[in-house]
């Protein structure tokens, strides 16, 4: 079960290095959000969502939006998208 203080994913192996943003990012992207509507509800630059974006792919060993969103979904992310919309730790 998901804490306020960790990003809820299954285990700690679920989390390749992500940071809090990174695994937002992921999760939003899961849920079908396009990068603008990434940055305009996580009140980013679409430079920093692209940045997150970059990163994050890297760490979880991917290339593609396509290739991420099977990721998330074999790690939990897509049914814990909206947890992240509210996370305590990107509050601004």
């Amino acid at each position: 079960m998901a804490t306020t203080t960790e990003p809820p994913f299954r285990s700690q192996d679920d989390r390749p290095g992500l940071s809090v943003r990174e695994a937002q990012m992921l999760a939003l992207i899961c849920e079908g959000a396009t990068n603008d509507e990434i940055a305009s509800t996580c009140y980013l630059t679409i430079n920093s969502v692209k940045t997150y974006i970059r990163h994050a792919y890297r760490k979880i060993g991917v290339g593609r939006r396509s290739q991420a969103i099977v990721w998330g979904s074999r790690h939990g992310m897509v049914r814990s998208a909206s947890q992240y919309r509210s996370h305590p730790d990107l509050a601004q």
